[in-house]
């Protein structure tokens, strides 16, 4: 392999040209051919990040092979009678999951299982010396990437323990004109170059890749994961190499977009250093500040460890301890040190997106004249705005993180690693050979504790990756309680010991914690403590844990504060809208202003705001800890006398809440009740505050261990099936062998046992899936709204216009979604899948309005 004749115009044998696509502008025609070989050479690239070229060549030169019938050809040609759009090439499986779904399809050729059984066979009994598992493995892996690129991974087994993967293997070849197929490309000199020394060198290459995760002292249900893992690696691979390739021809002028090179990463050092240098000129001049020169070590130890080898490390910093510059400082220096593709920042929550990549941005971005930045380094992908099934249009406007630095969140990474389809997984490949940052990882869902910390020791151990866990409250996932299920492998806490830190962290200390949860109290109750303490302090934080009680107290608060003082904060506004919220909010406190902010906990993690006083509802620890924060942030209090002081944060409990739908909340709430508050309330611990890490390293330990807190870690789908289970040696399917510890212990291949579109089904980082609509949120809004129906989805600014939407877009449940659609308030730009939102169903002061009537009590859910 590798020198396949991949030019472009490759004429068809026996007077017949094989069409993959058909250009909807102008009717051109891309050759099977060319695409078949084209999408083999980038998956070939790709694939040669984890060790695998010559499969993802393989995978990528077969997996239209059945586009080589004729039931095929007459299938593409017949469709654009009907569709202004490409042919969606879907198979059986998708065919399938449309149906489920209640969905329209127009007929399907089956075209992935042809090569897919083309791969089978040439590796199945390949080597027949020695281990001849390897063999079989690989081959069964080839399969499934294959067959699976229009569904998603399909199963092994499915949930009842059919054998999904033998059905599909066995398939009758007239069903997929395999023979017809294979006889065509083969005439087309194809394979020319696929010969039995290839398929030798693939095995081995296979082998190499696999030996050291054999030989690696983890648990064997940890192997059966990473394995599995491999595969969806691989698959991602295939994925973006097919959509790429397709782009390209259906959208020249899009084509560069698609190009990545290795950046420069001295230049981004030399732009970091340059700030700090500028950072230690001002302090020279400046006053002694034990905050800032806190700071300064942190970045300091950063830029140190960034010259340390790959691996997991933690970076335990209080809030306001300046983590986002510092940890760019570490991954600049570090993806020098290790010649890294790119650095991305994995963020819990939309809502600080935008923060942190301007902050980067102003950083290592210059600005044109016009004031927009030539977007040579960072990309912000936080929305799901992707439509379900991907049409062509939606091919070109999904990202696949294309770029040095990259800001999503958590939602989007776990759902790249673990969700089902193929729209996600296309970007999964990007995490390898990357330094990973994960910001505020105390807010990972307790559900997937396993699953992360797996994906996590996959990507530091087999795929060159590095993982930094940021956080001021660090939870101790290298101690999970099942045991078989694997921790997170030891990590190095980039900031030294324990003394280390307990240091920083007294510091750092610009907070005085009051726990007022004693006498719980209704919403009358503590709408006067909130206007008492905003009588007292000028400046004032509340942070609730449910929708419902932030609208409720804004509607209460609403009645006595001043309309210009008082301000609302949830995910029911659009992240413009909640920029420019918070614009308002700063200036203000900057101006000494008084300001009343009622906000869910999405302004915990990461928001650069500072308030005198803070009351937060009764949670778990760590977001106690986020909300002090919040409160005298860059320790600028001062009394009458210029001597420093510190905030007040008070601990509040309201009578009742619904937090059924939010459990990892329920969970802190209790173990912060049963456990942490009675502690301190001991003689030995009354020296110790509330944040000091000895603190919350016992609030994490007990939390880990409560009943349901363990139950829910390997995300279970009911009393006996668990996604992580799915995901490696699937014990509980009634159609599993459970031989593949024996395997692995002899040094034996492993066998596939997964339930890998069962798992992609059931898994959602978030126990309803939402959907993003764009929201008509000022002029600027429903402007934006007016170009995307104006502008053609061929044209080069229609890209641009859907990078934009992802800060006018509002995420909402399915039951909200569908009370909308039946208000007449959604339209789709369309057949892009993009849902746009009437305007009287958005409030300029609280956000989406189901009711459409312009009321402020509109809020439902949590």
């Amino acid at each position: 392999m590798g020198n396949l004749n991949t030019q472009n115009g490759h004429s068809d044998t026996a007077g017949q040209k094989f069409v993959a696509h058909v250009r909807a502008s102008d009717g051109s025609e891309q050759s099977l051919y060319d695409h078949l070989t084209g999408t083999a050479e980038i998956a070939k690239t790709l694939a040669t990040k984890i060790g695998l070229p010559l499969s993802g060549e393989l995978i990528g030169l077969v997996h239209d092979l059945g586009k080589y019938s004729q039931a095929f050809q007459t299938y593409i040609r017949d469709s654009l009678k009907f569709d202004n759009y490409k042919d969606l090439g879907l198979d059986e499986d998708e065919e399938a999951e449309l149906l489920m779904k209640g969905k329209p399809t127009r007929g399907s050729v089956d075209h992935s299982t042809a090569g897919a059984i083309f791969l089978y066979n040439k590796f199945k009994d390949r080597p027949k010396k020695n281990n001849a598992a390897q063999g079989a493995l690989l081959a069964d892996i080839l399969f499934i990437c294959v067959a699976s690129h229009h569904s998603g991974l399909v199963n092994v087994v499915d949930k009842e323990g059919q054998p999904y993967l033998y059905n599909r293997k066995t398939k009758p070849k007239d069903k997929v004109h395999f023979q017809e197929a294979l006889s065509n490309a083969i005439n087309n000199k194809l394979f020319n170059s696929l010969d039995k020394k290839t398929i030798n060198a693939a095995v081995v290459e296979f082998h190499n890749a696999l030996a050291l995760l054999l030989r690696e002292d983890s648990k064997p249900k940890q192997k059966d994961f990473y394995i599995g893992f491999y595969t969806r690696l691989l698959f991602s691979c295939l994925i973006d190499a097919d959509r790429s390739n397709s782009i390209a021809f259906e959208y020249p002028s899009q084509e560069h977009l698609l190009d990545h090179k290795r950046p420069n990463w001295q230049i981004a050092i030399d732009k970091v250093e340059a700030l700090y240098k500028d950072f230690a000129d001002k302090a020279k001049h400046s006053p002694p500040n034990p905050i800032n020169e806190q700071r300064d070590r942190i970045s300091q130890t950063c830029f140190e460890e960034g010259q340390k080898p790959q691996g997991i490390y933690t970076l335990t910093v209080p809030t306001g301890g300046g983590k986002t510059l510092a940890s760019l400082r570490f991954a600049v220096q570090h993806a020098k040190r290790h010649n890294l593709d790119r650095i991305i920042y994995i963020i819990p929550f939309t809502s600080i997106i935008e923060q942190n990549a301007q902050e980067i941005r102003d950083i290592l971005e210059e600005k044109s004249p016009d004031g927009s930045y030539d977007e040579k380094w960072v990309l912000e992908q936080h929305s799901n705005l992707e439509p379900d099934v991907q049409t062509w249009q939606s091919k070109l406007i999904m990202d696949n993180w294309n770029a040095p630095i990259v800001f999503t969140t958590m939602v989007q990474f776990l759902e790249s690693c673990f969700g089902g389809g193929t729209k996600g997984v296309r970007r999964l490949h990007q995490l390898s050979r990357a330094v990973l940052i994960f910001d505020e990882i105390q807010t990972l869902p307790i559900n997937c504790y396993y699953l992360y910390c797996n994906a996590i020791n996959f990507f530091t151990s087999y795929a060159n990756s590095t993982a930094v866990l940021c956080t001021a409250t660090q939870p101790v996932l290298d101690k999970l309680p099942i045991e078989q299920n694997g921790s997170l492998n030891p990590a190095t806490e980039i900031i030294g010991n324990r003394d280390d830190l307990t240091v920083l962290f007294d510091t750092l200390q610009r907070v005085d914690i009051h726990d007022h949860t004693k006498n719980p109290q209704d919403l009358d109750g503590l709408t006067d403590y909130i206007n008492e303490n905003f009588a007292k302090f000028g400046s004032t934080l509340v942070i609730v844990n449910t929708k419902a009680w932030a609208s409720d107290l804004y509607r209460e608060l609403s009645k006595t504060a001043k309309s210009e003082e008082l301000f609302h904060l949830s995910t029911g506004q659009c992240a413009r809208h909640r920029k420019d919220l918070l614009a308002t909010i700063r200036k203000r406190l900057k101006d000494g202003l008084p300001t009343l902010v009622v906000s869910t906990q999405l302004i915990e993690a990461g928001v650069d705001v500072s308030f005198k006083s803070v009351i937060r509802f009764l949670a778990g620890l760590d977001s106690i800890a986020q909300a002090s924060g919040r409160c005298n942030r860059h320790g600028e209090m001062r009394n009458a006398a210029g001597k420093a002081i510190k905030g007040q944060v008070f601990i509040v409990k309201p009578d009742a809440e619904g937090l059924s739908k939010l459990p990892t909340i329920a969970l802190g709430k209790a173990q912060m009740e049963n456990t942490i508050l009675p502690i301190l309330k001991e003689p030995e611990n009354a020296s110790k505050h509330l944040l000091d890490p000895d603190i919350m390293n016992i609030f994490f330990k007990g939390f880990y261990q409560t009943d349901h807190a363990e139950k829910q870690m390997a995300y279970p789908v009911d009393d006996i099936h668990t996604v992580f289970g799915w995901l490696s040696n699937n014990s509980t399917n009634v159609a599993v062998s459970n031989d593949n510890k024996q395997r692995i212990d002899n040094g034996q291949f492993p066998k596939l046992w997964q339930s890998f579109m069962e798992a992609g089904k059931a898994f959602k980082v978030i126990d309803a899936p939402t959907k993003a609509i764009v929201v008509p949120y000022g002029d600027s809004g429903r402007e934006l709204i007016t170009a995307l129906y104006g502008t053609q989805v061929n044209d080069k600014e229609f890209y641009k216009l859907v990078r934009e939407t992802q800060q006018y877009s509002v995420n909402v449940f399915p039951f909200m979604l569908d009370k909308l659609i039946d208000a007449g308030a959604i339209t789709q730009v369309r057949d892009t899948g993009i849902l746009t939102l009437s305007e009287t169903f958005y409030d300029e002061q609280m956000g989406l309005n189901i009711e459409g009537d312009g009321k402020l009590d509109f809020i439902e859910g949590f």
